[in-house]
């Protein structure tokens, strides 16, 4: 089969570039169309690498700005790397230039621009939807736009009247070519069927919990610590984590990074303020940056619970926890829903702020035993495995 892999853009390692990873090995020839890469954020994934490498990674124009690209035996990243969300408008405009013909299958795998591709000739399509585009359909927190200018701000409004009916028109589009449409949870399912009144079927996203089924749990906490993994954007609300964690007196690990710099500085300076006001309460939030998964693995094995602060549509980083026999202590809201059982292998709290969080992590600290096995047991619906047999009965012709 000739089979092409459609992605918004690849310049951040999470949850949804894990999909791809998972279709990768699935269509090893396949083909990986995307807006842009940033080789340097993808060290550590084979598959994307190797399609890299076999010229099968495919990109816009916009490689130039945003991407990377070799200069000798240096890769240096475009010259507007630094300012990829202040130009989101222009993303969808790139994918609706971009026309793909003649392909067996085409997976679509988006929240935003990979939908607006055009396709000729193409016999099945499938589109993944890891969300309907957020800002545009008042899926976001008050705080995911801090990251742009002001005058983006106040500007968008304008935007969003333009590039919604736009993402509705590629909405049309797709269902008109006889589109299968998948999403990564009920919870986004709702949303898509609300927002685009398009019906889905659910496959979960693929987690590699073999691996940390393997992991040793430790449980004797000489010097206790929380922990957060992952990408690192507003919109996962991290400053809660941060907040409570320092107003409780408790020690909270942060791997992972942000591709906004000002999303990082923020969260540092919710740090440097509360230590300037109690000088007693140092050294208890630490940001180690990209970590290894070696590094992850540490971290998580010797953690108390993983924080997961964030409405996410579904969340493979508190998959992955729970494998490892580590509870969750995790917002109410969203995919967690679907994983989270209350006082069995995590704890919810209701409201997202900070006195919920605090309130939620001391009666974590009151149960005294956690069922390791119970917590294990409850991340075994979501192998890779189980994604790619499900994924392969709905492309087969």
């Amino acid at each position: 089969m000739k089979v092409a892999i459609v992605h918004d853009y690849l310049f951040q390692f999470g949850g949804g570039e894990k999909v791809v990873e998972s279709w990768l090995r699935m269509y090893p020839q396949a083909e990986l169309w995307t807006s842009f890469f940033v080789e340097s954020k993808f060290t550590d994934s084979a598959p994307i690498q190797q399609a890299y490498r076999t010229n099968r990674l495919k990109t816009t124009w916009l490689q130039f700005w945003f991407g990377s690209y070799k200069i000798g035996n240096t890769v240096p990243n475009g010259w507007l790397n630094k300012y990829t969300k202040h130009f989101f408008w222009l993303y969808p405009l790139v994918m609706f230039s971009l026309t793909l013909k003649n392909y067996d299958l085409v997976i679509i795998s988006s929240t935003y621009p990979a939908k607006y591709v055009r396709l000729k000739n193409c016999r099945k399509i499938v589109h993944y939807c890891h969300s309907p585009t957020r800002f545009l359909h008042g899926l976001v927190t008050e705080v995911d736009h801090q990251t742009i200018p002001l005058v983006y701000r106040l500007l968008l409004p304008f935007f969003k009247l333009v590039l919604k009916y736009f993402d509705l028109y590629a909405v049309k589009k797709l269902n008109q070519q006889g589109t299968i449409w998948i999403t990564n949870s009920k919870n986004t399912q709702a949303l898509v069927q609300q927002v685009y009144q398009t019906s889905s079927q659910v496959i979960y996203p693929p987690v590699q919990i073999e691996h940390f089924l393997a992991l040793p749990k430790r449980t004797n906490y000489r010097d206790p610590y929380y922990y957060y993994f992952g990408r690192i954007s507003f919109h996962k609300r991290l400053d809660l984590a941060i907040q409570a964690c320092l107003e409780l007196g408790r020690k909270l690990f942060i791997t992972g990074a942000s591709a906004y710099p000002l999303e990082m500085k923020k969260l540092q300076e919710i740090v440097t303020e509360f230590e300037k006001k109690h000088p007693e309460k140092t050294g208890l939030i630490k940001f180690l940056g990209r970590s290894s998964d070696q590094e992850r693995d540490e971290l998580l094995s010797g953690c108390r619970a993983l924080l997961f602060p964030g409405k996410e549509d579904f969340g493979i980083a508190p998959i992955e926890a729970l494998a490892s026999g580590t509870p969750v202590i995790a917002y109410q809201a969203g995919g967690a829903l679907e994983y989270i059982e209350h006082n069995k292998n995590g704890i919810f709290f209701q409201e997202q702020t900070v006195a919920s969080l605090k309130s939620a992590i001391l009666l974590f600290e009151s149960q005294t035993q956690w069922d390791e096995k119970l917590i294990r047991q409850s991340a075994q619906n979501f192998s890779e495995a189980k994604f790619q047999q499900q994924f392969s009965r709905i492309t087969q012709f």
